[in-house]
């Protein structure tokens, strides 16, 4: 196959140097060897384990803060609070999941 780009790496810079390449009108391929259990993922690090999984955790955490420190003085106040690790990682998978499939 012949090209007119090849982009090498899916991160933000990557998948993005793609789209716009393609929306311009250039025969584009976008080269990435990251995989998520065991398949080939597009997003780089940023999208598959760090900034947003890292800050779909980071919500859900400060959320739960919030209800233990915060809502008390707007007359919110709740008992009997529970953290769920398991949903919120998957909370964190589904936002991945969703942000990966513009990728494609």
């Amino acid at each position: 196959m012949n090209f007119d780009v090849v982009v090498i790496g899916g991160g933000p810079g990557g998948y993005i140097a793609a789209i716009r390449s393609s929306q311009l009108g250039l025969k584009t391929a976008c080269i990435d060897a990251t995989k998520r259990n065991g398949v080939y993922s597009l997003g780089g690090t940023c999208l598959n384990v760090g900034c947003i999984p890292s800050k779909a955790l980071l919500q859900s955490s400060e959320n739960y803060a919030q209800l233990h420190h915060d809502f008390a003085q707007h007359g919110i106040t709740c008992s009997d609070i529970k953290l769920d690790l398991n949903k919120m990682q998957e909370r964190k998978d589904i936002s991945r999941r969703r942000r990966a499939r513009y990728l494609v």
